[in-house]
């Protein structure tokens, strides 16, 4: 993270924020909101990037989890010299939640992610009878892996 960040522009200057973790982790800002409470967002200068932040949203709105997580994968694939193929999984594996009130919570935020639970389902990572925080935190890891992998991808490019 000491690094300085490299931040090279296109033919009509506009930035190119997928050379390196770091220079895509510098388009987002944290703020403040009025209750004190803070949160991340795309700076004014990198709104060419919304169509793919949303991308990364898998559509869903705009909410603090997927802007948290996009940041936490940011910083932690700036650690990475290599993105080989295992990189997705070992991330996306070190950032599911592993307390039972934050999983929960990370269903009751969008109900809609119980998709991600039917798609562990069908993929045979967990079981109709697996426990209910099994099925979660495979709901979880499939959701940030499919996170972890479109930014890796975009970052190859």
């Amino acid at each position: 993270m000491d690094q300085p960040i490299l931040i090279t522009t296109t033919m009509n200057n506009t930035i190119n924020w997928f050379v390196t973790a770091g220079t895509l982790r510098s388009a987002f800002e944290l703020c403040k909101r009025d209750d004190g409470s803070q949160f991340y967002k795309l700076k004014e200068t990198a709104q060419d990037l919304v169509e793919f932040v949303y991308e990364l949203h898998d559509s869903e709105l705009p909410n603090d989890w997927r802007y948290d997580t996009i940041i936490s994968i940011l910083e932690i694939i700036e650690d990475y010299n290599e993105l080989d193929d295992d990189v997705s999984f070992e991330i996306a594996e070190s950032l599911v939640d592993i307390y039972n009130h934050d999983l929960f919570q990370w269903y009751a935020d969008h109900n809609d992610r119980i998709n991600y639970m039917q798609e562990g389902l069908d993929e045979g990572l967990i079981t109709p009878t697996s426990a209910a925080i099994s099925q979660l935190s495979t709901g979880q890891f499939l959701c940030m892996k499919r996170m972890v992998d479109l930014i890796i991808e975009r970052l190859k490019e």
